[in-house]
């Protein structure tokens, strides 16, 4: 999927991405929730100008669509996943449970995405090797964001992030490996 980037909108130091996506291709490979060796955390890529083409074109939708900087992954601990956004589908993979979870930002935006109808996708990590899981929670936050009660969507919203830790992880099967050269 090839979507435009926003213009002045930068990785800068977020290397969300770098960490939680998994990788198996010829010249790199890495297991999900392991920082890419070639990745300098906090910083960026080591081997910017000569990474893969998948590191080339995989962007986190902070990057192409219209939300606040608050969003950034570093910063919200969300990835917006762009898988499926073609397709009218918004997965929000919860890296680690930050105040911004329970900011009105993120409420009303999840609200409007559920009222333009978005099928709203909720995904955690799981240990490093592992694949991360997802649930479907539109009809789940539905209620909460149609009454506008903040107080509802943060219950429905833990729950459902609850149920997903809970889950059992399955393993990814990728080796770790690094030959970009």
């Amino acid at each position: 999927m090839s979507l435009p980037l926003l213009p002045g909108r930068e990785c800068g130091g977020c290397v969300e991405c770098c960490r939680v996506i998994p990788l198996s291709l010829p010249e790199l490979s890495k297991p999900t929730g392991k920082l890419c060796a070639y990745c300098v955390d906090g910083a960026g890529c080591s081997v910017h100008a000569i990474r893969p083409q998948t590191c080339r074109t995989w962007f986190c939708l902070w990057r192409v669509v219209e939300v606040s900087d608050d969003w950034r992954p570093d910063r919200s601990g969300v990835i917006l996943r762009p898988d499926g956004l073609e397709e009218g589908r918004m997965t929000l993979f919860v890296l680690r449970r930050t105040e911004f979870l329970d900011s009105p930002a993120f409420r009303t935006t999840v609200a409007h995405w559920i009222a333009e109808g978005f099928e709203i996708g909720l995904s955690v990590p799981g240990p490093v090797g592992t694949l991360p899981v997802r649930a479907v929670v539109t009809d789940w936050l539905r209620p909460a964001t149609d009454a506008d009660d903040p107080v509802a969507f943060q219950s429905r919203l833990t729950a459902a992030l609850d149920q997903l830790d809970a889950h059992e992880f399955e393993p990814d099967g990728v080796i770790a490996h690094y030959a970009v050269a």
